[in-house]
């Protein structure tokens, strides 16, 4: 049942088009895209006033860049001559006034493992799930790291790890101008760690020390020199990438292959 009261079908519909067109009008709907529209809540709209321009010095760069953190030193300023025990230079690399790095982020990852280890691992940076619980790798790509030493005979706990960057990047890359610094840092750590075997995971690592990228430096068996001594490596796939992409897996485990006959 309607309990509606019908009303005079042609009254309504007529009053009902008077309505939206008044409507439309107060809205500005029916005016041309370059006239000024009425205001819904006044009856004349108010007119913006515009701030006059500010002038612009030419010379000055235009583009905003990650400012530093807190008290950490230019580039150029940074001391090279790195504390000689193993112990000392993981306290050192603890403070961010030390760092390079500190100029991008804050969150510092530091290097964990045993000294002498039959296997070295070295990344370019810690990743970015891998941060809130203070992990180089993310729990995927940790988990797949184990199993990959596993395979070739290592025991994940006779191991060190460590990233040629401490801290994450805001685009998960290391600027060139950062190369020398980080490269000579790392052999430093390399000569006090005395590993048997290096694996460099991912890109960076093997534009850094071989000056190729991980295409072409996954060919061969690599040597990376450090103080008095030459260790023999491979470079392979980021574990990441291989979780990403379990295709390249076969390939990779042509890489560690390449590590066991070394």
């Amino acid at each position: 049942m309607n309990f509606s009261t019908p009303a005079h079908p042609e009254n309504t519909s007529s009053r009902q088009i008077k309505s939206l067109r008044d409507w439309w009008s107060l809205a500005g709907v029916d005016l041309h895209y370059n006239r000024n529209p009425a205001s819904l809540l006044a009856e004349t709209a108010p007119v913006a006033k515009l701030r006059e321009p500010i002038a612009i010095d030419k010379a000055a760069p235009t583009e905003s860049k990650p400012q530093p953190a807190k008290n950490a030193p230019e580039h150029q300023n940074f001391n090279t001559d790195y504390p000689k025990k193993h112990d000392t230079f993981l306290t050192w690399l603890s403070m961010p006034e030390n760092l390079v790095e500190a100029q991008w982020s804050s969150s510092l990852v530091l290097p964990t493992g045993v000294i002498a280890p039959e296997i070295m691992t070295i990344v370019g940076m810690p990743e970015q799930s891998g941060l809130a619980q203070n992990s180089l790798y993310s729990e995927k790509s940790a988990a797949l790291l184990v199993n990959m030493l596993k395979a070739i005979g290592c025991d994940s706990q006779n191991t060190y790890s460590a990233s040629i960057s401490l801290a994450r990047s805001y685009d998960g890359r290391i600027d060139s101008q950062y190369h020398d610094v980080l490269t000579k840092r790392m052999l430093h750590h390399i000569g006090l760690v005395q590993p048997k075997r290096i694996i460099f995971f991912g890109d960076t690592p093997s534009q850094l020390f071989f000056n190729e990228n991980l295409l072409a430096a996954r060919k061969n068996k690599l040597f990376v020199n450090h103080i008095s001594s030459k260790t023999e490596a491979i470079a392979t796939f980021h574990p990441r990438i291989l979780v990403e992409r379990p295709e390249f897996k076969a390939e990779a485990w042509k890489d560690l292959q390449l590590l066991t006959r070394i």
